[in-house]
């Protein structure tokens, strides 16, 4: 049985793939919008957030003899924790991570924690957009010039109530599904009074390349959340290479 780890796009991408070639296959999503991504698919799909003990234990329940790892690039957690069940139980793990954009914009700054970049974006003057996804916001609440900060969010109930529990106005929630253009975020820049963008480094998949182009032509400064740093046993970053290389064994 082949465990896929989705919630992606790119994990959609992958499975309409291999579905045609075998449907032994089980899909866990940490969230129930993760898996309404893989909707219309024959695969049997888990919605479910599991620790390192509950992965052993999927492992085992299932027959586990490969593991997919198509989470987000930022998900570090779930990753290491995947790469040591892989080496617990001694079976096959492989990776796809997301190519990272080529250029840089005109005016950026980056961070590899959360709470630096927070840090200096609480001593910057101006509206701040923020598109880090509703899992960071926690870590917004204390900010003095949390009126300054736009958050844009999916369009979700709990998504919504996260920026409302850190006192986030309703006229600061931007909840919208994507992808966006450049020219929807151009729009989004104007229309709010933007000056600084805060966005991860996701790649094309996660919409990075039209944030930059965005931003640059409205010239304000790019705040990256860096990519974690996990060493992967066994990585690829083309959907169909990773597709014959679980397929050949």
């Amino acid at each position: 049985m082949i465990w896929v780890i989705g919630g992606t796009k790119d994990s959609r991408d992958f499975l309409e793939k291999i579905v045609k070639s075998t449907t032994d296959i089980i899909v866990t999503t940490a969230t129930e919008y993760g898996g309404k991504l893989l909707e219309n698919l024959p695969v049997k799909t888990l919605c479910k957030k599991l620790t390192y003990s509950m992965m052993v234990d999927f492992v085992k329940e299932n027959s586990i003899d490969k593991i997919v790892d198509l989470s987000h690039p930022y998900a570090m957690e779930v990753s290491q924790n995947a790469i040591d069940v892989s080496k617990e139980l001694q079976i096959e793990y492989f990776r796809f991570e997301r190519e990272e954009i080529s250029f840089l914009p005109q005016k950026y700054k980056e961070f590899d924690n959360i709470e630096s970049l927070i840090k200096y974006l609480e001593g910057v003057e101006g509206n701040i957009l923020v598109t880090l996804g509703s899992n960071n916001i926690p870590h917004f609440s204390k900010l003095k010039n949390l009126k300054n900060f736009y958050f844009r969010i999916l369009p979700k109930w709990d998504m919504v109530k996260k920026c409302e529990d850190v006192g986030v106005l309703p006229k600061n929630i931007i909840a919208m599904q994507g992808p966006f253009s450049k020219n929807m975020n151009k729009a989004m820049i104007e229309q709010y009074d933007i000056k600084y963008l805060v966005t991860k480094q996701a790649g094309d998949t996660g919409g990075e390349r039209e944030k930059i182009e965005a931003a640059d032509e409205m010239n304000i400064e790019v705040v990256f959340l860096t990519r974690p740093k996990v060493e992967y046993p066994s990585c690829y970053s083309d959907i169909d290479k990773l597709f014959k290389r679980v397929i050949e064994k």
